[in-house]
């Protein structure tokens, strides 16, 4: 596991813009989550063969989808992105099999 376990900063960095921003000042910035979730996504792939996945990953999209959620019940705006939550949580479940989204492709047999 080697690196993949150590502290992500750019992790860190990405989450602040997205999900802090949105807790702390109830902005919701479309670019940043997709930042994130692009982030998380190429780390899904290095981390597939791990069975060891960093928890700092993990609650970075857990935290990701449940603000959006927690948010949406009272921001109208955010109520739009719903969509973005649904995306963290079908990660967060692709990783937890061992999966990356590219593994998936819409239309095409999965051979397992």
């Amino acid at each position: 596991m080697d690196h993949q376990s150590h502290f992500d900063m750019r992790l860190k960095e990405l989450e602040e813009k997205a999900t802090g921003r949105l807790l702390m000042a109830d902005v919701f910035s479309n670019t940043a989550f997709d930042d994130l979730y692009s982030y998380a996504c190429e780390k899904a792939v290095k981390l597939k063969t791990e069975f060891v996945i960093p928890r700092q990953y993990l609650a970075s999209i857990l935290d990701a989808a449940n603000a959006i959620r927690s948010r949406a019940e009272y921001l109208p705006e955010v109520r739009l992105h719903l969509n973005v939550a649904q995306n963290f949580d079908v990660l967060l479940g692709l990783i937890a099999k061992g999966e990356a989204p590219e593994d998936r492709k819409p239309g095409v047999p999965r051979i397992l």
